[in-house]
């Protein structure tokens, strides 16, 4: 296992040169061949152009209380209720940020636009073995994760990462380590085929961590909130994360720039991406993805200037307004921080009055 601190980010020229995915249908799960294969590079290697970040984020959320649902393998998070309106995060959710149940801390509400206060920790070559990685065997993890875990009585909840087509989690470091400075232990697989395998990387992953908390062994004994999963991917990986999502350790998804329709087989609130300006993994396709979706709160965020991928920040610690938008979703749902619920929730939202994003809601008016 390679163990390295990182404060900043530096990509390789093979890293800027890997085929960050392709066209990611509406179909159901992918063939054995991924229909989502094939198909364009990047575009653009900079930050997403035009609009700041969204603003109103902060401001006291009327979040419901999600359900108490049990913790899991001593976690003590509450589990997300994904139920319609809740925005599910753990229970009893404040404007000062989420509250935990059993032996977790709450976690006070930040800035998505910002780093959080957690040092960032990269591991390379840990994990089990699973996917399909060079020579069509399988492969194992990238961990982006808070280099102390625990130190404020907290539980870090899980994001499971997919990468596009040909690429690894290290060329969208910036957005995973912005992640993991905010709390999260992000894993992702280091397959360049996500959606393949048998079975696919995202959920073993996030199996494998559930099984470090158990471990006594383990740097994430005890410290891992089980009960609070979420799932994030970039094209290919965006169709591998509507599929993992449909497994019930799943609380929330966010596909960004490709997407399977999950239907009515998710645990919870859904917040599908699409650039304005992406001819490869089109709106239209996105948007009837979101469309499958009638039993969970779902979000259609179009980012009008947006391509395949010049939202990505290839270098720096500074986020897109895409990167900062996932954050928040993941914060408000995981972590149960109320105070940035207003970027999504109501016929008001902050992304919703923010013109450089286009917004569609459903089952989303609390």
């Amino acid at each position: 296992m390679e163990f390295s601190a990182r404060t900043g980010w530096s990509l390789t020229s093979m890293a800027l040169t890997a085929l960050l995915g392709a066209a990611c249908g509406t179909g159901g799960a992918p063939s054995d061949t991924n229909g989502a294969s094939g198909g364009g590079t990047a575009t653009g290697g900079g930050a997403a152009t035009g609009g700041s970040s969204s603003s109103g984020g902060a401001g006291n959320g009327s979040g419901g209380t999600a359900s108490s649902g049990g913790s899991a393998s001593g976690s003590g998070g509450a589990q997300s209720s994904g139920g319609a309106g809740t925005g599910g995060g753990s229970s009893g959710g404040t404007a000062s940020g989420g509250a935990a149940s059993g032996d977790c801390a709450a976690w006070a509400t930040a800035d998505p636009s910002e780093p959080g206060p957690f040092e960032v920790v990269t591991e390379n070559d840990v994990g089990p073995l699973a996917g399909v990685g060079e020579d069509d065997q399988p492969t194992d993890f990238m961990v982006f994760r808070p280099a102390e875990l625990g130190s404020d009585g907290q539980c870090h909840p899980i994001v499971t990462w997919g990468n596009g087509t040909g690429s690894t989690p290290d060329l969208y470091g910036t957005l995973l380590e912005h992640l993991a400075s905010h709390g999260f232990i992000v894993i992702g697989s280091k397959s360049p085929n996500v959606a393949q395998g048998d079975p696919p990387p995202m959920v073993v992953g996030v199996e494998w961590l559930i099984e470090q908390n158990a471990d006594a062994a383990s740097p994430y004994f005890g410290h891992v909130d089980t009960a609070n999963v979420g799932a994030t991917g970039h094209s290919q990986g965006g169709l591998a994360t509507s599929n993992a999502a449909r497994d019930p350790l799943i609380k929330t998804m966010a596909p960004l720039c490709g997407s399977s329709g999950p239907g009515d087989n998710l645990s919870g609130p859904a917040f599908f991406f699409c650039g304005g300006a992406d001819e490869i993994a089109t709106c239209d396709n996105i948007h009837n993805a979101f469309a499958s979706v009638s039993n969970q709160p779902a979000m259609f965020a179009k980012f009008v200037t947006a391509d395949h991928a010049n939202w990505i920040t290839f270098g720096g610690s500074t986020p897109s307004p895409v990167e900062a938008a996932v954050t928040a979703w993941m914060r408000v749902h995981l972590m149960g921080d109320t105070a940035l619920r207003p970027w999504f929730y109501g016929a008001s939202c902050s992304l919703c009055t923010d013109t450089d994003w286009e917004i569609e809601q459903s089952m989303m008016d609390e």
